[in-house]
């Protein structure tokens, strides 16, 4: 199959799928065996995540799964680490916006013991007092470290100001405010009602050394889940779509002698896995997913005004953020500003060409297997597919859907989706030299907000 010239790879087979089953007690399993590599990578994934955050409470599941790692059954925070180091394993407890998830990875004769420091991490947490203090200082000083790097100063505020009001917008870390709000009982009720078997989602990919790898899974998800309670799962937080603030808006973050500005641009999109979703990821792909894509060819290789330049649409449960991402000397910030807001309205109207459509979907093609390759990346992707709700085939079937992808669908969705009078800008420069130059470019009327504000 071509497009122009462009000789798109050949798909015979497909993408070998992971096994899905239902798990022990109501949970969902998922399993790929590899033989020949000692290592089993496993994860349970609790769906909920910090997208249940109550409003003013941001970063209470983050502080609710870092506090769950320090220290779990017969073993303190210390002891817990160092028969983890003992054994040569990992074992890390992180939450995002639609999940909190626990992830180990051992050499397949430590697996039991393994699973062991992982059942009590599950069941028998220790939440003490003095480490949800200290982690409370930890997480505060954390704050910090955001305010002093740029790029994640410009994603804090951009995500804050997107929809205000939606759960996404909410700090996954919290503030110096909702950190003050935790409350050590709270977290721990919260932990025992989301940690429950019809709530967790267990992968495992390595060397399950047995006939039937399914039936070993079963059995070692089992023990993972023994001790927990057998209530309801608690309700998913609502993610659906909020209507997109209508307008153009700019905020200028002050941050005090920058050479160089932070430039974040977009609007909430499609939400991954949706009918539009696909055609999407192409024209976000040919816009800014690669160094031949446009803006990096404007910006970069053109004008030589940022070392990078790219777009991004956040893969969640529920819609989520589409963006445009850039960091511009601070001379020529509002220039390349102008010219993105440009290029998003170009893109919005007109869409991708054919040539685009081709080259993209080529690479596209070309990289899928690449992100597949081992048990432990389509363990770990299913696993991530389960959250959201995706089809069971979903990822498996991607190439062949992607190959049906038609230059008309790619435009139609960019029409319906992109709407560049409506997009938020976030520019993290000194105020007092960045906003007049600003002004009249059109992004909005600036909105000034200290850097350490938030």
């Amino acid at each position: 199959m071509s497009h122009r010239g462009v000789e798109l790879p050949s798909h015979t087979h497909k993408l070998r799928p992971p096994l899905r089953l239902a798990g022990p007690r109501g949970s969902r399993l998922i399993i790929d065996r590899v033989s020949g590599i000692p290592l089993v990578w496993f994860q349970v994934a609790i769906a909920g995540g910090s997208a249940s955050d109550a409003e003013g409470c941001e970063g209470f599941t983050n502080h609710m799964a870092g506090l769950a790692r320090r220290g779990a059954g017969s073993r303190d925070r210390r002891a817990l680490d160092q028969e983890l180091d003992l054994l040569g394993a990992s074992l890390q407890l992180t939450a995002d916006r639609d999940s909190v998830k626990l992830t180990g990875l051992c050499l397949r004769r430590n697996l039991d013991r393994v699973l062991a420091l992982a059942a009590d991490t599950l069941a028998r947490p220790h939440m003490a007092q003095s480490e949800h203090e200290k982690l409370l200082r930890e997480t505060r000083m954390s704050l910090d470290e955001y305010r002093d790097d740029d790029s994640i100063l410009s994603a804090r505020f951009f995500n804050r100001h997107c929809v205000p009001g939606h759960p996404y917008a909410r700090s996954v870390a919290g503030t110096e405010v909702s950190l003050a709000r935790i409350e050590l009982d709270a977290i721990q009720a919260a932990y025992r009602a989301m940690t429950v078997p019809k709530n967790l989602i267990v992968g495992f990919a390595g060397d399950l050394d047995s006939g039937h790898a399914e039936e070993l899974a079963a059995e070692l998800t089992g023990r993972l889940i023994a001790d927990l309670p057998d209530h309801p799962a608690p309700p998913m937080p609502d993610v659906s779509a909020r209507p997109r603030p209508r307008g153009r808006r700019l905020i200028v973050v002050d941050k005090p002698e920058r050479t160089q500005a932070q430039i974040v641009v977009g609007h909430i999109g499609p939400r991954h896995g949706s009918e539009d979703s696909l055609a999407f990821s192409v024209a976000e792909t040919a816009f800014g997913g690669l160094f031949t894509s446009r803006l990096m060819q404007k910006i970069r290789v053109e004008r030589g005004w940022s070392y990078g330049a790219s777009c991004t649409l956040y893969r969640s449960r529920g819609p989520h953020w589409f963006l445009i991402q850039l960091a511009p000397s601070a001379e020529v910030a509002p220039q390349a500003l102008s010219l993105v807001l440009d290029m998003f309205e170009d893109l919005a109207q007109s869409g991708i060409t054919e040539d685009e459509l081709s080259f993209t979907k080529s690479y596209l093609l070309g990289s899928l297997p690449f992100r597949l390759a081992t048990a432990r990346q389509r363990a770990r992707i299913a696993v991530q597919d389960q959250l959201f709700g995706l089809p069971h085939d979903y990822t498996e079937t991607l190439p062949e859907r992607l190959e049906q992808v038609t230059l008309d669908e790619v435009n139609r969705v960019c029409q319906t989706w992109l709407h560049s009078d409506d997009a938020l800008s976030v520019v993290v420069a000194s105020a007092d030299t960045m906003v007049p130059q600003l002004e009249n470019i059109g992004a909005g009327t600036p909105v000034v907000v200290p850097f350490d504000s938030y």
